[in-house]
């Protein structure tokens, strides 16, 4: 797939050479992508998540299609990152996350970022079920949920130890395909 772009943004596949550069340091991503990367970037979160990325990946590299960096084209920075985890291919179920460093938050980068993922993944054969999860404590979130179609879910709701989860569905039907 390589890349997908909008009006302030590109979508690029976050593959296995740059999975690695990110466990070796920014200073390392920047120099294998040739984008420049904000120092607030990847989150803690998504941090900790990469070494189980990395092994998945090398197992199956065709995953990485699914997961991209988000640029922003005006600076040539990565300042996020959009994707899909699960195995679409054997479960035609995608649950999307999203992240943008605190310094380009609010801005309708995610919400602009997350609409380009949406029409590339209703292309996609293997795509039957699009759904996401967030915190109830995190109106952001659910706010760029809400405005990209997704539909509460509150029979799925649960709470873990850092509050209540709440689940999103994006509706598959004919109109949105």
């Amino acid at each position: 797939m390589g890349k997908l772009e909008t009006e302030r943004l590109l979508l690029v596949e976050y593959n296995l050479d740059w999975i690695k550069a990110t466990i070796a340091g920014v200073d390392e991503l920047e120099r294998v992508s040739g984008y420049e990367v904000s120092r607030d970037w990847p989150g803690i979160d998504f941090f900790f998540y990469l070494p189980y990325v990395l092994e998945n990946v090398k197992k199956e590299p065709e995953m990485t299609k699914w997961t991209h960096l988000i640029v922003l084209k005006e600076e040539n920075k990565v300042i996020g990152e959009i994707g899909g985890q699960g195995k679409p291919e054997e479960t035609g179920e995608i649950e999307l996350g999203y992240s943008i460093v605190p310094a380009y938050q609010n801005n309708g980068y995610v919400t602009e970022a997350l609409a380009e993922l949406l029409v590339w993944l209703k292309k996609q054969p293997e795509i039957k079920r699009i759904f996401a999860r967030s915190f109830e404590s995190n109106p952001h979130s659910i706010q760029v949920l809400r405005k990209s179609g997704f539909l509460y879910q509150p029979k799925y709701d649960k709470t873990e130890a850092r509050g209540k989860i709440v689940l999103w569905e994006y509706p598959m039907d004919e109109e949105n395909l």
